[in-house]
């Protein structure tokens, strides 16, 4: 799992290993199965015999788009040559197009600390999310006891139960990219990942709360962009059941969109 320096510019990455024309082992079943998986497959109604290269990678290729044409020529520059553009001017600026290398600036360092300065924790715990939130308080004392006790008691049990209910079904079946840890990671800051705090010390999730933008039966609303999540200040009156119901139904109705960001 990269960090943000290559998910902000690199879009999600398909490789597709031994399925490039010209290459052993290529069929063009397995690129269909690979972009049905990861829900970018095409739909050809009114594409084939009608449209052209151009059309979707706007590169002036007037070629149109045929059953052949789309396996050796439109999934190629969609998938493979995009990518190695903004790969490589990654790499540019990351070397300062080849004065730096890096290499040799990374030898004198363990490689576990070159893997955390370069990728994310590949598997989140609940103590790991927990870690960085950062609470934001009323100032009035009554309200912001009422807080600080939801903050402690219940939003952070919260989350532990969760991970232990998952940790308990996923004996059965893993899958960590739908887990609720990264729904919630997912919702408050736009990304489903955390970085290591060797490489981002800095990095949070703010906990707003906040009487004043919101009302008492709100919704939970995120800001991605500044990694907080609002809650109103009377925190559900502490009620962990009625928390748990706004929180899910938040988290579901933007899965997959900015609606509350």
């Amino acid at each position: 799992m990269l960090t943000s320096v290559f998910r902000a510019y690199v879009p999600p990455i398909v490789l597709f290993r031994k399925c490039l024309p010209g290459e052993k082992d290529y069929h063009r079943s397995d690129i269909v199965d690979h972009l049905s998986a990861i829900g970018l497959l095409t739909k050809l109604d009114g594409v084939l015999n009608v449209m052209t290269i151009d059309d979707f990678v706007f590169d002036g290729d007037d070629t149109v788009i045929t059953p052949d044409t789309y396996f050796t020529k439109l999934l190629p520059k969609q998938f493979v040559r995009s990518r190695d553009l903004a790969l490589d001017a990654i790499r540019e600026g990351l070397t300062l197009n080849g004065l730096i290398n890096i290499p040799v600036q990374f030898s004198v360092l363990p490689f576990e600390v070159v893997s955390k300065l370069a990728f994310s924790i590949p598997d989140m715990s609940a103590d790991d999310v927990i870690a960085v939130l950062k609470p934001e308080y009323s100032d009035e004392q009554i309200a912001k006891e009422e807080q600080e006790f939801f903050f402690h008691n219940i939003l952070k049990q919260f989350l532990k139960d969760k991970a232990e209910e998952e940790q308990e079904e996923n004996k059965k079946k893993f899958d960590v990219d739908t887990s609720f840890l990264s729904q919630f990671v997912k919702f408050c800051t736009g990304l489903n990942y955390l970085p290591y705090r060797i490489s981002n010390p800095e990095y949070s999730i703010v906990i707003e709360f906040n009487s004043f933008q919101c009302t008492p039966e709100d919704l939970p609303v995120a800001h991605t962009c500044e990694n907080t999540m609002k809650i109103h200040g009377s925190v559900y009156n502490n009620d962990r059941e009625k928390f748990e119901g706004k929180l899910m139904m938040a988290i579901e109705s933007t899965d997959g969109c900015f609606g509350m960001n």
